[in-house]
């Protein structure tokens, strides 16, 4: 599954929008030709202005995809910043710990939960709003991540909205049992170190993308395809499909 994952994110938004964008292009410079009169720099003139036009829209759609693309990958970054150091307490065994000790960890926990919850949300809003199949693969993995742990994460006052994304309740976050804080967040395998560990496939979708996007003219006029179609459909004469579902 992730090699093929990994494969469709390398090879994938090169070539697929160019088919459809062409067939446009054809059918609108066909009426440019249609419409202009029989005096050739008047034909001419007119094609350059409808390129002009379809290129200044084509650059639209790449500047929103590149900033979706930067929150993302900036989201996942800052979440697993929050999640290493969570990772790391408290520090020494459970059982050695003090009471002041626990209260110490239990205060610096909840913070940077709280951080990680911030990141972990806008990055599941950019992702959504960016679309694209490997996106929604993705989401689809996190959500089920806090699926699993569910009854913990409620028990700490944290639920799941219908689009993913977290809602806490601060109150009941600073009263929870410090234990059941450190199993969810502070150890491998919690809800936490899943996230983290998807956030870095959720990173190397997004660099790919922009590193796309950021050589767009790389196949001629082929241009950033955040629908998605890969590939291998257009060199096979495949069926095109859409990322957004």
């Amino acid at each position: 599954m992730r090699s093929r994952i990994n494969s469709i994110i390398t090879q994938n938004r090169l070539v697929s929008r160019a088919r459809s964008r062409a067939r446009t292009q054809s059918t609108n410079i066909g009426k440019v030709l249609n419409n202009s009169t029989n005096n050739g720099n008047n034909t001419s003139k007119a094609i350059k202005n409808q390129a002009a036009q379809q290129n200044k829209e084509l650059s639209k759609a790449d500047a929103e995809a590149k900033n979706n693309f930067t929150n993302i990958k900036d989201a996942a970054q800052a979440l697993k910043g929050h999640t290493k150091k969570l990772l790391l307490m408290p520090g020494k065994d459970w059982d050695e710990l003090t009471e002041e000790e626990i209260s110490e960890f239990k205060e610096k926990a909840v913070s940077e939960a709280t951080s990680m919850i911030e990141d972990y949300n806008q990055m599941i809003k950019s992702m959504t709003k960016e679309g694209g199949r490997i996106n929604e693969l993705y989401l689809d993995q996190i959500k089920n991540y806090f699926r699993s742990s569910k009854i913990e994460l409620e028990e700490m006052g944290i639920t799941q909205g219908k689009d993913g994304t977290l809602d806490v309740n601060y109150e009941t976050l600073k009263t929870a049992d410090a234990r059941k804080l450190k199993d969810v967040f502070c150890t491998e395998g919690g809800f936490s170190d899943r996230v983290s560990k998807k956030a870095e496939d959720v990173i190397s979708n997004a660099e790919t993308n922009l590193a796309v996007i950021n050589k767009n003219q790389y196949a001629g006029n082929y241009s950033y395809n955040r629908y998605g179609s890969d590939i291998f459909d257009f060199i096979n004469n495949g069926g095109k499909y859409n990322a957004r579902g």
